[in-house]
């Protein structure tokens, strides 16, 4: 049968061999559909987990979803990134990350649905794609280069229309905080991948294909894409840049500068920033932010973590400043936080392991562990990263529905993204001159969760772990198709006369470019089954209900309004959640029902023998 929205391969690459070959997409789509499930279905068979993240057989997976490289609405290029992640705390952990751009699609046009890559290569190389073919080859004159030039030396090399993720000197040095860049602005920012490309001794992927994504109901299939962009229409629709192709949503602001005259290297600077790094701009001169900007993507450098918000590195340095613990003595320069030239000074040393900068690339939480101070004022909530609106530290949903954010977070492997259930509330409750009524809320909340309680802004602990469960399946879903969390799901809608969009969207769109019809509740199923997978690998790990409620003393401290969580309240929640998902109460592990009901028996029978399956 011919094939619709996949294109049937995905890529196996041994560096410690020279070995390339292929595998059916298909061994694992039907169930896992694409990106974040295919990652983590390769991953159960295939990661020896327990070992460090810069261990050889650790892997680097990077996975595109059925609707990669088509027109269906912030899909485009969209790809996820696993696998034992050295960004993760206190110790690597298995987590995935997301990117947008164009190399995912230009990676199908080429004929491969993703790439596995494992082992070490034994001198610096780079992975030529194009068109069925793939080769291993030399990096030697590459290794150095920032994440700009590495990737005009690659297009000069195989062409204008060529795409590549590479890492720059953060990745070779293997900076915890290290990303995989692409373009002027993209990144799989979380987790520390880039360090992984290090660690193989890899530089680069470059890819270009000729080739194309087949629908299965093209008709069926631009209709639904129109849909979607009528309720884009409403609130995400701007003059500014979209991270990816086929998306005009651009709900994270992309504003591309050019010709900006830096302060701390004499050169000129045309680059981007967008919600991951405005902080920057709002340094003294804002030229010297912009430039300390694009410093952090040429060296291939987290935005996320060090200034975003003047939270991560920037609020916690600060913070240690104010308190006498960290002198001018300790990082070896003077400190001037409000400095863009600071900065740039500070991402050479991180990128470099220069001095302080050796420290500060563990990141901050392992480097409050070397210093041994300051960990009182660590931004970062659980597993290694750092506040991501949950109401804390700076701006968010307020109290209740930052619950559902710390359910999210205690749960996850990494910071979730929480834009979905609060920030959709929050907007569509504040909009101004078309805002949705209290009452269309509640309406909606019980409609879509099962209880008015669930979003009533004068409830408390009671009906949160329900949305928290439902956003979790969708999003895995949203990371398999692949789509963007910035906007979907539609949950509300000004134009409709219940307040309600349609959350059936995402369905509509695999169903047209796939040709398998599926409803909504089934393929929250599969996102259900993804989320138990990894769940499943995390009890590998030696994750407990301990390791869950890690994040009680974050939200412990103080919201904006003074708001502490409840801790034996929230405890009584994360109990309605295990049962809710079938996992045990005490260990917090699936049990054998629930993973046997998401056609996960062979996950079961494994954790069974290895004595991790409740009794």
């Amino acid at each position: 049968m011919p094939l619709h929205g996949w294109v049937g391969k995905i890529l196996r690459v041994d560096l410690t061999n020279e070995r390339i070959d292929e595998i059916d997409t298909m061994r694992y789509a039907e169930r896992f559909i694409g990106g974040r499930g295919l990652a983590a279905a390769i991953a159960w068979d295939e990661i020896p987990f327990g070992i460090d993240a810069f261990d050889p057989e650790n892997r680097l997976i990077i996975m595109t979803g059925p609707l990669t490289g088509t027109l269906a609405p912030t899909s485009g290029g969209r790809i996820t990134f696993a696998g034992i992640a050295p960004q993760a705390y206190p110790k690597p952990h298995y987590t995935r990350s997301s990117m947008g751009g164009y190399w995912g699609a230009e990676l199908k046009y080429a004929g491969y649905d993703g790439v596995i890559i494992k082992g070490r290569a034994a001198d610096p190389v780079y992975i030529w794609i194009s068109d069925g073919e793939a080769e291993i080859r030399d990096a030697e004159k590459l290794w150095g280069l920032d994440t700009f030039e590495t990737q005009k030396k690659l297009m000069k090399e195989h062409g204008e229309d060529s795409q590549t993720v590479c890492i720059g000197p953060a990745g070779e040095n293997l900076v915890r905080i290290a990303v995989v860049h692409h373009g002027i602005e993209n990144a799989a920012g979380q987790g520390g991948f880039g360090a992984v490309m290090g660690s193989k001794n890899l530089k680069a992927i470059t890819v270009k294909g000729s080739g194309g994504v087949s629908i299965a109901k093209p008709k069926e299939f631009i209709e639904a894409c129109r849909y979607a962009l009528r309720f884009a229409r409403e609130t995400h629709i701007r003059e500014s840049k979209a991270c990816t192709m086929s998306c005009n949503i651009s709900g994270c602001g992309l504003k591309i500068y050019k010709g900006i005259k830096g302060r701390f290297y004499s050169r000129l600077y045309t680059g981007a920033v967008h919600c991951c790094s405005p902080a920057y701009l709002k340094f003294k001169p804002w030229q010297a932010g912009f430039e300390a900007a694009q410093l952090a993507d040429m060296y291939g450098i987290n935005h996320w973590e060090i200034v975003l918000g003047f939270t991560g590195t920037g609020r916690w340095l600060n913070r240690c400043v104010e308190k006498g613990l960290i002198t001018e003595k300790d990082l070896g320069m003077p400190i001037d936080l409000e400095s863009g030239v600071f900065w740039s000074k500070l991402l050479r040393k991180i990128a470099y392991k220069e001095g302080i900068g050796k420290i500060f690339a563990e990141g901050v939480p392992r480097t409050a562990d070397i210093l041994g101070k300051g960990h009182e004022f660590l931004p970062h909530v659980a597993h290694g990263f750092e506040t991501h609106w949950n109401g804390h530290f700076f701006g968010g949903p307020r109290y209740p529905y930052w619950i559902v954010a710390a359910l999210q977070w205690a749960m996850d492997s990494r910071d979730p993204l929480v834009h979905g259930y609060a920030s959709q509330i929050t907007y569509w409750t504040s909009r101004p001159g078309a805002s949705i009524s209290v009452d269309k809320l509640k309406a909606i909340g019980k409609r879509l969760y099962g209880s008015e309680l669930s979003v009533d802004p004068n409830s408390n602990y009671e009906c949160k772990a329900q949305p928290t469960i439902w956003h979790q399946n969708r999003l895995a879903v949203h990371d398999s198709i692949p789509v963007c969390e910035t906007f979907f799901p539609v949950i509300y809608s000004v134009d409709s006369p219940d307040g309600f969009g349609d959350t059936s969207i995402e369905a509509k769109l695999f169903s047209a470019a796939t040709g398998i019809d599926l409803s909504e509740e089934e393929l929250d199923h599969i996102g259900s089954r993804i989320y138990n997978l990894e769940r499943a690998i995390m009890v590998l790990e030696g994750r407990t209900r301990k390791d869950d409620e890690s994040v009680i003393p974050y939200f412990e401290k103080p919201d904006r309004d003074g708001i502490r969580l409840d801790v034996e309240k929230f405890r009584a929640l994360m109990d309605e959640f295990y049962d809710l998902r079938g996992w045990d109460r005490e260990t917090g592990w699936p049990k054998r029902e629930t993973l046997e009901k998401h056609g996960l028996k062979d996950v079961a029978d494994k954790l069974e023998n290895l004595g991790k399956l409740p009794d």
